[in-house]
């Protein structure tokens, strides 16, 4: 495992990103660029035909850092701090950009914009002991194209729930708004994901072009890019208030 706690490396014809950074998995601008990183592997790579996004650790993802949180919330508009929000919304974006099929094997607890990262991928697998917690616990509004990608994915008055209403959301919740693909038990989640992955098959040429007929036929909603600055002034503001108390 690489100093940032995200390691990549190839599983027959799926590329596998693994967390196991600090902070179950806190989001940093780091650990943005490994992710990153990982993905421009697994596309280079002509005999990838997916990339599965798993953790290592007992949770997928805890959100934003929050020593990076307070940095932010003290002074927005610091060229470092202003920056590394913004490579870790780049990954949201590289994600959803991708040039392959992306799927996340999502296990544990989901915080704020841990959320992000799978909603950001094609299609996501859960375990049977998944918590969805959004942004509210924290006191911060949504952030990184977060609204657009709830409801473009979750159906049912899901997003709602989470977006407006604070509610958790856990495995059976997850698979019936749509959220989830398939809950699996949390052993049996990583091989799961990767006989999905691997169902994408062997050609990288016919994957990639079908891929890139899905992105362009996706591009009829709101880019994430667009949701990203939607977002972003209230979400300063809210990290600013928090803050202050």
């Amino acid at each position: 495992m690489s100093d940032t706690g995200v390691e990549y490396r190839r599983e027959g014809t799926s590329g596998l990103v693994l967390l196991d950074a600090p902070n179950r998995n806190a989001l940093t601008p780091e650990f943005a660029d490994a992710v990153v990183d990982g993905l421009e592997r697994a596309e280079a790579d002509p005999e990838v035909t997916a990339l599965v996004l798993a953790s290592a650790g007992p949770s997928f993802c805890s959100g934003a850092d929050l020593d990076m949180l307070t940095r932010v919330g003290a002074d927005p508009l610091a060229d470092e701090n202003f920056a590394g929000i913004g490579r870790i919304y780049g990954l949201f974006e590289r994600l959803r950009e991708a040039r392959i099929p992306t799927l996340a094997a999502v296990n544990g607890t989901l915080v704020g914009a841990g959320l992000n990262l799978p909603l950001a991928c094609d299609l996501r697998i859960v375990s049977d002991d998944l918590r969805l917690i959004g942004f509210g616990r924290a006191g911060v509004h949504p952030g990184g194209g977060h609204l657009a990608m709830l409801d473009r994915h979750l159906h049912g008055g899901a997003g709602a729930a989470i977006a407006l209403f604070n509610q958790e959301m856990r495995a059976e919740q997850a698979l019936a708004a749509g959220f989830a693909w398939q809950v699996v038990p949390r052993d049996e989640l990583l091989p799961a994901a990767l006989a999905l992955a691997a169902a994408a098959g062997a050609d990288g040429d016919l994957t990639r072009a079908v891929t890139r007929t899905y992105r362009a036929v996706d591009e009829t909603r709101p880019t994430p890019r667009a949701a990203v600055l939607l977002e972003r002034a209230p979400q300063v503001w809210s990290m600013q208030r928090r803050v202050r108390g």
